[in-house]
């Protein structure tokens, strides 16, 4: 191979210089960029402080999974405690943050409860995850009056009484973020025997598209998650004349891990309702 010698004059020199230091400038910017990117994400969880109702299955386990690798603090909520202690001890040993309520918010007395551990142990509240939920399953002639109140009131009245708690905290805070986990059956017909628990969805999108608007200017977002079938354990919480805990009716359903993320992702706009999983997707 041929070389040719090129002087080592000063005006060589100093260019060379100048090539060398925008080459590695520039890639160290874009390696800064990079870093940046790849932990944009996690700064903007990191410390934020979650309630999550309904943490022992499905979607709520796994939004407080995910959430919990996003470096939230987390209060778990669910009438069956056993599963959401063994999450908590599981983020804990991981170094993070969690607690665990137990609470039945069929019991209007035991919600304020959730609220006052999530201020006791973390000073705020950021993100308030209504999920917890059940099926009843009656025609319109089968339906027992106690149990459509019942259902209501942990479907609906429990996620209405949370928010309203969390507000004031939120604005005095400068702002916070409510994701109520609906249903597609809260935006299309449901099947027979569906028609109560319909209903209870039905009733969040009347309430929180209003809420939405009521609480814009205290910077508080407003969310409704309606996604379509998931794997949970819907079928087996079932009650009612039409519910069969023998067959699972959700087996071939949607990983909710997927509708977790998803969630995550949607709360970056600004869209009110969405349809998470695979129904917002079609």
């Amino acid at each position: 191979m041929i070389r040719i010698p090129i002087p080592a004059t000063a005006p060589v020199r100093l260019a060379l210089g100048l090539w060398l230091a925008l080459a590695v400038g520039g890639l160290s910017m874009f390696a800064a960029a990079a870093h940046a990117d790849d932990h944009s994400e996690p700064r903007q969880y990191e410390n934020q402080v979650a309630i999550i109702t309904g943490s022992s299955h499905g979607l709520g386990y796994e939004l407080a999974r995910l959430g919990a690798e996003k470096g939230m603090k987390l209060v778990l909520v669910d009438m069956r405690r056993e599963e959401s202690e063994k999450l908590a001890e599981q983020i804990r040993s991981e170094e993070g943050h969690a607690i665990v309520v137990e609470a039945d918010l069929a019991h209007a007395e035991q919600r304020p409860k959730i609220i006052e551990a999530a201020m006791e142990e973390f000073g705020r509240i950021d993100y308030l995850f209504n999920n917890a939920g059940y099926s009843y399953l009656a025609t319109l002639e089968q339906m027992d009056i106690e149990q459509a109140h019942r259902l209501f009131e942990v479907n609906y009245w429990a996620y209405a009484d949370l928010a309203q708690r969390v507000i004031p905290i939120m604005r005095e805070q400068g702002g916070g973020t409510i994701v109520n986990v609906s249903s597609i059956l809260g935006m299309r017909p449901a099947p027979p025997g569906l028609g109560h628990y319909a209903a209870t969805k039905h009733a969040l999108h009347g309430l929180f598209q209003t809420v939405a608007q009521e609480v814009e200017e205290d910077n508080i977002q407003v969310f409704l998650a309606a996604p379509g079938g998931m794997k949970t354990k819907i079928s087996q919480h079932s009650i009612g004349p039409m519910a069969d805990p023998e067959s699972d009716r959700a087996a071939d359903w949607e990983d909710p891990a997927i509708v977790a993320k998803d969630i995550f992702e949607h709360m970056q706009g600004d869209e009110v309702v969405f349809n998470p999983g695979y129904v917002g997707r079609q």
